[in-house]
This record gives structure tokens, sequence and C-alpha cells, in this order.
């Protein structure tokens, strides 16, 4: 039997009085890619942002139903959404760097986290490498984000997801631009 990474029992999203998603019910399995295929506009989107606690932002929303990783309730109310974000890492169909430099938006979560700051220059690097946008961006760090090219730009948030070792990456689309 495969070990459960995520799960949503029961889930009902709904934006005012629109109700969004109906009583989904899914088990993702951990060290396993998953693909959430359906048609535009069916609710993929909103699945993977509910468990990143995207809708959190959204006055409006409410959610009924549990959210886990692992046995963790994602919307415990003792639970740190920070922190949840450190363990699911999200990458967006549009890329979002921050209005920063490259190294501000590398750097920004790692700080938040308090990785110790010798750590963060090669923690940094790998992940762009990983990425594979290290070669493009090497020598100009400081360079703000928002100048470089669309795919580079959907590079670079890759690596500021990577960076963080998340437990669990949801792409939405990551490569759509």
């Amino acid at each position: 039997m495969e070990e459960i990474k995520l799960a949503a029992k029961g889930l009902n999203l709904y934006f005012g009085n629109k109700h969004i998603l109906k009583d989904i019910n899914i088990e993702i399995p951990k060290n396993k890619v998953t693909a959430l295929i359906g048609p535009s506009g069916c609710g993929k989107s909103t699945l993977l942002r509910s468990f990143n606690r995207m809708h959190d932002l959204s006055t409006d929303a409410r959610i009924e139903g549990i959210l886990k990783l692992d046995d963790l309730n994602l919307y415990d109310k003792n639970i740190s959404v920070t922190e949840i974000r450190k363990r699911i890492g999200m990458v967006f169909q549009k890329p979002n760097p921050l209005p920063k430099s490259i190294y501000e938006n590398m750097s920004y979560a790692l700080n938040i986290h308090q990785f110790p700051k010798a750590e963060i220059p090669g923690l940094m690097e790998q992940a762009l490498k990983d990425a594979f946008i290290w070669d493009e961006v090497k020598d100009d760090l400081s360079k703000p984000a928002v100048k470089l090219s669309g795919g580079q730009q959907q590079r670079l948030c890759i690596a500021r997801t990577v960076v963080l070792k998340p437990e669990v990456i949801l792409m939405d689309e990551p490569c759509s631009v």
C-alpha cells in the first residue's frame, strides 16, 4: 500500500455563494509525480491553491472538509501558513518574480526561514543550477528579476521554490507561458 502525502477529503470550496469545488476526495501518493488533467475551468488550479493555503488571501473564500499533508491538517488554526508553504512549494502558471533583484528573489524565503547566512549563496547557486538558469544569471545576480525573459522568470520561480527543499511541489502548468 502506498504512503499518502497529500489528501483532500470532502473538500468543498466557495467564493461567496458560488460553490467552486464540490466534494473533492483525492489521495496523492508520496514520491510520485501526479498530474491533474481536465478542461479549462474545472478547478485544477483552485485545488492546488487550496493545498498551498492561497485562498486564505480571499475574504470571501470558505473551505469545508479536510486537506492533509501526511497527518497534518493543513487548515488547523495552530498551523503556520509560512511553515506550510515551506513544506509545500508552488510554481504558478504565470511567472511571478518579486520586483527585486535575482539575488533577492532567491534569498527572500531563505531569510524568512532563517537559513544560516553563510549557506545562502551555495543553496541559491544549486537551486539555480537545478532550474537550468545559473549559467544565464550567475554574472548578474543584481539584475532586476522582472527584466528576465518569460522563460527565465519561470525558471527563476522554479529555483525559488526548490531552494527551500519542500516535501511537495505543486506546479500549475509552469511551462505554458
